[in-house]
């Protein structure tokens, strides 16, 4: 039932903004344009890549299973 409402809300948005879309824009884009969304992915695939390496060491500690070196093993026992 869920995915019939996700299906009919997708539509609606479609057709929505198939009527809001003029047929003819008359405009024009320069090359200068393209230059600036090609330099904006580069930009944003950097910056995604630079926080991706800041806090790897916390990425993968918090989807790792093993205990902290610093902490004690359950089955670790004291020693006298």
């Amino acid at each position: 039932m869920n995915n019939k409402k996700k299906i009919l809300r997708a539509a609606v948005i479609v057709v929505v903004a198939a009527f809001l879309t003029p047929l003819c824009a008359l405009a024009y884009i320069d090359p200068g344009t393209g230059s600036y969304v090609i330099q904006l992915l580069i930009a944003a695939f950097i910056g995604i890549s630079f926080s991706i390496k800041i806090f790897w060491k916390k990425i993968v500690r918090l989807f790792s299973k093993k205990s902290r070196p610093d902490e004690p093993k359950p089955d670790d026992k004291p020693v006298a």
